[in-house]
């Protein structure tokens, strides 16, 4: 029984070097990533921070704030609001409390 040899494609170098490539920049700009709305918005209700403040108007206003800053285009304010997101996220309900995260750039009022 003579052996099966099956074809392999072969692919150029450098379209794998491309691959690998852009799977490095995704996985690196995933690391950087801001957390949803929803996740920073559950945990400041967690925290009890916001108690007459609903899950939804939460979402909601966290989703426009960051729509705004799109619409003006403003990256600084963008970023500035993922980091502000990433803060709440890997504070404590005490911190949270004491204003570790807050940033008046981002909330003139």
């Amino acid at each position: 029984m003579g052996s099966v040899h099956r074809s392999r494609s072969k692919r150029p170098r450098g379209v794998l070097a491309a691959c690998a490539g852009m799977l490095a920049v995704l996985v690196l700009a995933g690391a950087g990533c801001a957390p949803s709305c929803d996740r920073v918005c559950h945990k400041v209700l967690d925290c009890d921070l916001r108690p007459r403040l609903s899950q939804l108007e939460c979402k909601e206003s966290c989703l426009r704030q960051g729509g705004l800053y799109e619409e003006w285009e403003d990256d600084d304010k963008l970023e500035d609001f993922a980091a502000h997101r990433r803060c709440i996220m890997q504070a404590t309900c005490d911190e949270l409390e004491d204003g570790v995260c807050y940033d008046e750039s981002l909330f003139v009022y």
